[in-house]
């Protein structure tokens, strides 16, 4: 009975002697360190291109088909960058160009382009009214000669004072405003000449 007394007493004095009365600097003695002092990686310190022979997995539903591995993968640089194998830009729209890919283009580009470059694309558009540096009309003379891809191309990365729209801009949404910027120079540029016959009495 003594014996145990006197180890319960051995180990109350133990725990009281963990215990401080006053502040003290020195680091308090860890029974269980567990993982508290492993290395770590830090916020942004991770690249974020893939390993060199490794294959982008995205998520549970990456690989489910062709269609969603083409997503990931994104071997097609014409399709996806707007450029050759050689780094050059594509000169014509890599996809087919019908009524509803122009109407897509239109629909795209009033949404996403025309608070800068208004609805006719000559750049006079609300947020410019309203002091923001004018973008260039596209219906420039330089505008008229650039390739398709580089259009694509400012469109995805952005230039000068123009954002990026790859996140919000899916490639076939950018590829069909592509088109539709096509059309507005040649409204700008255009005559009575360039209107098909039959459509002729709907523009008198």
């Amino acid at each position: 009975m003594q014996k145990c007394l006197g180890l319960v007493c051995l180990g109350v004095l133990f725990v009281l002697s963990g215990c401080r009365g006053a502040r003290s600097e020195k680091t308090p003695f860890h029974l269980n360190p567990n993982f508290d002092w492993q290395p770590k990686y830090k916020a942004q310190m991770l690249t974020s291109l893939p390993p060199e022979g490794t294959v982008i997995w995205g998520n549970e539903h990456s690989f489910s088909s062709a269609k969603s591995r083409e997503q990931y993968l994104k071997e097609d640089a014409t399709f996806y960058n707007g450029k050759l194998a050689n780094g050059s830009f594509v000169s014509t729209i890599p996809l087919k160009v019908d009524e509803a890919f122009m109407k897509r283009g239109q629909e795209r580009f009033n949404i996403y382009c025309a608070v800068c470059h208004d609805q006719s694309g000559t750049g006079h558009g609300l947020v410019v009214q309203r002091g923001f540096a004018p973008p260039p009309n596209l219906g420039d003379e330089r505008l008229l000669t650039v390739q398709d891809g580089y259009l694509f191309d400012v469109i995805s990365h952005g230039i000068r004072n123009m954002p990026a729209y790859a996140k919000q801009i899916p490639e076939a949404d950018r590829w069909a405003i592509v088109a539709y910027v096509r059309a507005l120079q040649k409204v700008q540029h255009g005559s009575v000449e360039d209107v098909p016959e039959s459509s002729l009495k709907e523009i008198k």
